[in-house]
């Protein structure tokens, strides 16, 4: 068992309202939340930049040709990502990640600076960023955690990524009238380096008993000459969780041309609808509002709901609740495809994909080799996203210009794809739960020593802690929450507090106690599974 600290700290206690962690586990979700944070509001000062950067000189055509680019470039990205990584540790790998696009950006730099036009090039660079730093990042925090520490402190480490990926599109908005394209860069450029301090902070802030599993499979799988290609096609496992990254990114933005065809629509049928002007208001109006309300969701589901949804339902269920959603939303808008009933199916899938499917789907890394973390999951973050795009752009052709589908059938085809996913998603939890099954050892809650009985005379104020070994504690990563109830289920007297930290009863007994107070003191682990033990608090004087 692990020698796990016995008092929370305050950083403990802040993040234990969002979810359970064990004793001196603050200090390394600070580390990765700071890092989060630090590296999503990089990356949105960037992508904000990148718009005017490509558009100023060039027609929104080129766009098209730029995101084709990405994917083709990364098929050639991705094996090179492998190389490097089984010639470099861990911790070095995601400081020369980091340090390379630092490299690129400092040349883009100079370059614009010089009057080069980068727009292009640019372009295609944030393309590859965005998708290689997340999963960079999210495979260092699921090879710094076991599955149990993971299930427990990725939402909370989410929250970071969340409010920087809020707070930067707005803030980077604001600033590029004043600062300009190249002071904007400079700025994402000192946020992106401090990520590189974070690095080293994360991994030493795990605590034992926190960290990786003894019995991880670290055996030297990898990808060979295709890198995470290989591994992705060569294990069941890896090509669900693929094939459910292509259907998410499909799903989603097929789901968006819905949204953007039916606004079009009703701002055509407005009054004064053929100025210009009249409809883009509306357009720009709409889209603030919705992803306001969006962003808004997100937050409010990151922070409250998404720790407790992991707890009662799991990784396996977790993964097949957007899946649900948009199965009938957009069986829904098959039927009834109107603006209104829309924009509430994109709302309830945008926020609840961004925040608890967006934290479930880097948990389902956890139960794997370091090989497949980083390998695996760059080729699958990286390629595959970008081929859920290519899908959704051939249907839409296909659609409009071969079978001239309209709402409805789009909206159905959704439906279809979104029932296929969910079928993806269950087959991918069965195998996720295997492979925790086989890591992790089920150490269920037990009752070691029965607490033994105490006195509390009336009128003598009285303070005793039940022995450590009373509960033993959990397996690697678990925690245990503990409770106190009076025997017949009610709340402790008034006089009687109970401190769940160390086990602690103190209080003074009143004349009316009665000869005794049974309590039934509970243990709960992470998954909800418990024990308990009876302590009897006896009120009569010695003698």
């Amino acid at each position: 068992m692990a020698h796990w600290p016995t008092r929370y700290t305050r950083l403990d206690r802040l993040f234990n309202r969002f979810s359970r962690l064990r004793p001196g586990e603050g200090r390394s979700v600070l580390a990765f939340f700071t890092y989060a944070l630090l590296m999503m509001v990089s990356y949105y000062i960037l992508k904000t930049i990148r718009e005017p950067l490509l558009l100023t000189n060039s027609s929104a055509e080129m766009k098209s040709y730029a995101y084709a680019t990405v994917a083709l470039l990364l098929l050639f990205i991705v094996p090179l990502y492998g190389l490097v990584f089984r010639h470099t540790g861990k911790q070095q790998l995601t400081r020369y990640v980091t340090g390379f696009f630092l490299l690129n950006l400092a040349v883009f730099y100079l370059l614009g600076r010089a009057g080069v036009d980068i727009g292009f090039a640019y372009y295609v660079w944030v393309g590859i960023f965005s998708v290689m730093i997340t999963a960079q990042f999210w495979a260092f925090a699921a090879d710094s955690y076991n599955v149990k520490s993971g299930k427990r402190l990725f939402p909370v480490i989410m929250i970071g990524a969340t409010l920087g990926g809020l707070a930067a599109p707005s803030l980077s908005g604001a600033l590029f009238p004043t600062l300009g394209p190249w002071n904007l860069m400079l700025a994402a450029m000192v946020l992106l380096a401090l990520t590189l301090w974070c690095v080293a902070w994360a991994r030493q802030a795990v605590p034992p008993g926190s960290g990786p599993e003894p019995g991880r499979p670290d055996a030297p799988d990898h990808g060979g000459l295709l890198g995470g290609f290989s591994l992705v096609f060569s294990d069941r496992y890896l090509l669900l969780v693929a094939l459910l990254i292509v259907l998410l990114n499909w799903v989603n933005t097929t789901g968006e041309y819905i949204l953007a065809e039916l606004v079009v629509q009703h701002a055509a049928g407005l009054e004064g609808a053929g100025s210009d002007s009249v409809r883009a208001e509306f357009i720009a109006g709409f889209y603030g509002n919705f992803f306001f309300t969006v962003n808004l969701l997100t937050l409010l589901l990151q922070v409250f709901l998404v720790a407790r949804v992991i707890r009662w339902i799991g990784v396996r269920g977790a993964i097949l609740v957007l899946p649900v959603v948009t199965v009938l939303g957009y069986g829904l808008v098959a039927f009834l495809p109107v603006f209104s009933l829309i924009r509430v199916v994109k709302i309830l899938e945008n926020s609840s994909d961004y925040s608890l499917m967006n934290t479930a789907r880097h948990a389902l890394y956890l139960p794997l080799s370091a090989a497949k973390k980083y390998e695996g999951k760059t080729a699958i973050e990286a390629f595959f996203w970008r081929f859920g795009d290519l899908g959704q752009a051939g249907m839409i052709y296909a659609g409009i210009h071969w079978f001239a589908f309209g709402i409805p059938q789009f909206a159905a085809l959704n439906a279809a794809l979104s029932l296929f996913w969910l079928w993806v998603a269950w087959q991918a939890g069965r195998h996720y739960g295997e492979r925790q099954d086989r890591l992790v050892q089920a150490d269920l809650p037990r009752l070691h020593h029965r607490p033994r009985d105490r006195h509390a005379p009336p009128g003598q104020p009285f303070e005793f802690s039940l022995s450590p070994e009373t509960f033993p504690d959990p397996g690697e990563g678990d925690v245990l929450t503990f409770t106190a109830r009076v025997a017949d289920g009610g709340d402790l007297p008034g006089w009687l507090e109970f401190f769940p930290e160390t086990l602690t009863f103190k209080g003074k007994t009143p004349g009316s106690a009665g000869p005794e107070t049974v309590v039934i003191v509970r243990a709960t682990d992470f998954d909800g599974a418990w024990a308990e033990g009876r302590l009897v608090i006896r009120h009569a004087t010695y003698g």
